[in-house]
């Protein structure tokens, strides 16, 4: 683990209670891995389910995550990154409150201030949701 639930903030802009991220497993220039624990009293949990805007933002944070990572190791500004698109989202199954899922995001294209990333969602090995994200960054 290269991040844990307590330092993750130091790596995205987002606080509590939208962090939907808990460790950075692992992370190089063009991929990361992230896990999550649904806890009660999420924002996202309806019905006892992490609902469908819940692992867009996990998938995203996924991204911020590993873009922070990257920047803080190398010793430059981390930007602020907002979703600019997300295409061909699929979801498949919905995780149930107390349960962690595993996130994966993988640079696909980076023009300009945009970062084309595929992040999928996974759940003891079952692939939960996938998708292809556009964010644009701009300097903090």
């Amino acid at each position: 683990m290269l991040v844990n639930r307590h330092d993750i903030t130091h790596y995205i802009p987002q606080r509590n209670p939208i962090v939907m991220v808990h460790e950075l497993v692992s992370a190089n220039d063009e991929q990361a891995s992230t896990t999550f624990t649904i806890e009660s009293g999420n924002v996202f949990l309806s019905n006892g389910y992490f609902a469908e805007p819940g692992l867009i933002e996990n998938i995203a944070q996924t991204a911020a995550v590993q873009a922070g990572y990257h920047c803080i190791q190398n010793k430059i500004p981390v930007p602020i990154g907002y979703i600019a698109a997300v295409k061909n989202l699929k979801i498949l199954n919905l995780p149930k409150e107390n349960s962690t899922i595993s996130t994966r995001v993988k640079v696909t294209n980076r023009v300009l201030d945009v970062t084309v990333i595929e992040g999928i969602v996974e759940q003891n090995g079952k692939l939960l949701c996938s998708c292809e994200m556009r964010i644009f960054t701009k300097p903090n």
